[in-house]
């Protein structure tokens, strides 16, 4: 795969990370508004990292140097990765994945402490293994 293949998909997949941070931002905006408290979850900083490895690994690392040629392919499904996790880990955040209980409303709930943790032993064992 060239790295301008890699390119276009990572430049949409860039578009749905940023679509989703600015909708989450916005409800963060109408929340503070309203007099309620306002935060950045932990699952949202894994898309902010996630954008972070797709920028700097699959657009500006390239262009730096010739000799990552498999820096792209690492750092696109690192990304995807992050990207993917970070929706349980939203998911996890309003503790959605266990219909019985109710919200908690803390920072980081523990469904969202356990979708963080397995999304960076993934991560983790990507960078490993592959």
């Amino acid at each position: 795969m060239q790295v301008s293949e890699i390119w276009t998909a990572a430049g949409v997949v860039l578009g749905f990370q940023v679509t989703s941070f600015l909708w989450r931002i916005s409800n963060e905006v109408a929340r503070g508004s309203s007099g309620d408290i306002t935060w950045l979850p932990p699952a949202d900083i894994l898309n902010l990292v996630a954008m972070v490895v797709l920028v700097v690994g699959v657009f500006i690392a390239p262009m730096a140097e010739e000799s990552l040629v498999r820096s792209p392919h690492k750092a696109f499904g690192l990304a995807l990765i992050l990207f993917v996790g970070h929706c349980f880990a939203l998911a996890g955040h309003y503790d959605m994945f266990n219909p019985r209980t109710p919200r908690s409303m803390k920072y980081f709930p523990l469904q969202e402490l356990v979708a963080v943790g397995v999304v960076i032993a993934v991560a983790v064992a990507y960078c490993v293994l592959v």
